[in-house]
């Protein structure tokens, strides 16, 4: 009984008729609210935090340093990583939230592999992504885009093409062009036998009236569509699949620099000197700077028979200006180089469009997928030499080569002699193997 009667005794009383309590209950309450105000703005900070290019690329440094670094110098730099990787609604940002979760397990627990992989079967189609910009209906005209490389000789003399790029639809209202392949009144589909969707033995178009029409590559096994591949409709991301994380061919970025002027095309054999080292295996990029400099310094600095400050001062600019190509595009701490993710925007490095233009990929009637280049582009212009370059004259002309390689055949592809190297394998080329 004196138990109950002392429990009782402490036992919660509110008393609404007593000052004290009041008070408390108000103090109560203006707490409980500011920790709600304090709460739901916290967790707003922190949801666009998460949401936030810093955080995608800073946060995860340790791994994601290399699409960090592409981003930045890609058409994309001012569209944030969430509006592609994730995009508007709430079913795909709940799926990226439980996708990171694993891959926050990964980077807590070091269990990741490098390189780190492009999900392309994880993303979102670019009809809900690309196409919140890009309207694929409106694709229209052509485009003119000079191509300008550099020689690997003494003078590092110019040889350029011109190009218009019939990039319209397939509406034909305007010039129709490249754009058909994802315009509203066509449909292509494909199977890709290879996970970077590199080989693709059968395409299947259907027209605006329905007609549907199978090409197959003499590689095509009929037992491809009995197994587990995946017949794909084709959108933006089968060509331009890589359109902000852009490792860039250093032979492209090279002659960038030189035509800009950040790397002297008055410094004598430069092209050559430079690729000779890009081309080189660096175990960290720490010493492929360290190379760099000690190369091209003994190469042009240290050569008595070459003075002059100006000079001196363009061999200085060109290192600069290499190391930076250098960590643009090749992280050998995270085993990423511009071999490892391909590029399928054009045909020079990797096949591109020859994966389907390749001139092998028949229906039954006997119709070919076409292999002739002039259906994409047309050369208005090609001249090798300094003043040669600058009077380019625009004129309608079959492709030379500035190497005399003779009549080139139908057949032939650029991808024959200038195709990418296989893929780094650091791991192994660590061990001298």
């Amino acid at each position: 009984r004196r138990r109950s009667r002392h429990q009782e005794d402490k036992s919660l009383v509110l008393d609404l008729n007593n000052p004290k309590h009041v008070n408390r209950l108000k103090a109560l309450g203006i707490f409980a609210a500011l920790f709600a105000c304090l709460s739901a703005i916290g967790g707003y900070r922190s949801y666009h935090f998460t949401e936030s290019t810093e955080f995608c690329g800073l946060t995860c440094h340790k791994v994601m340093e290399p699409e960090f670094v592409t981003y930045h110098s890609s058409p994309h730099a001012k569209v944030s990583c969430v509006e592609c990787h994730i995009g508007s609604g709430a079913d795909w940002y709940v799926k990226s939230k439980m996708s990171g979760l694993r891959q926050v397990y990964a980077y807590l627990t070091n269990s990741y592999e490098l390189p780190i992989d492009t999900p392309i079967h994880n993303l979102r189609p670019a009809r809900e992504t690309c196409e919140e910009c890009h309207w694929p209906e409106k694709f229209s005209g052509n485009l003119e885009k000079t191509i300008t490389h550099y020689t690997s000789e003494e003078d590092n003399h110019p040889y350029a093409v011109r190009l218009v790029l019939k990039v319209g639809g397939g509406s034909g209202e305007f010039a129709s062009g490249i754009h058909w392949h994802v315009s509203s009144g066509f449909k292509i589909e494909y199977i890709s036998t290879d996970r970077k969707r590199l080989e693709i033995p059968w395409v299947k178009m259907t027209a605006p009236d329905g007609k549907e029409t199978v090409f197959t590559s003499e590689e095509f096994d009929p037992e491809i569509l009995n197994s587990t591949h995946e017949i794909r409709t084709m959108d933006c991301i089968d060509c331009h699949n890589r359109p902000s994380h852009i490792f860039k061919d250093p032979l492209k970025l090279v002659n960038e620099s030189i035509g800009e002027g950040k790397i002297d095309v008055k410094i004598p054999e430069i092209k050559y000197n430079v690729m000779g080292l890009l081309e080189e295996f660096y175990a960290t990029t720490e010493e492929a700077h360290e190379k760099i400099e000690e190369t091209l310094t003994a190469t042009y600095l240290d050569d008595p028979e070459i003075e002059g400050a100006t000079f001196e001062e363009s061999v200085k600019n060109a290192i600069a200006e290499v190391k930076e190509i250098y960590s643009s595009t090749f992280f050998p701490e995270k085993h990423v180089d511009w071999t490892t993710h391909p590029d399928f925007n054009g045909h020079f490095r990797w096949d591109g469009c020859y994966r389907c233009h390749d001139g092998t990929h028949t229906a039954d009637s006997g119709e070919v997928i076409t292999h002739d280049c002039n259906n994409c582009h047309l050369i208005s212009g090609q001249a090798e030499g300094f003043e040669e370059v600058a009077n380019m004259e625009y004129e309608l002309q079959k492709f030379y080569h500035p190497m005399d390689m003779g009549e080139l055949e139908p057949e032939d592809k650029c991808t024959d002699c200038h195709e990418a190297p296989e893929p780094t394998d650091y791991v192994e080329v660590a061990k001298g193997e």
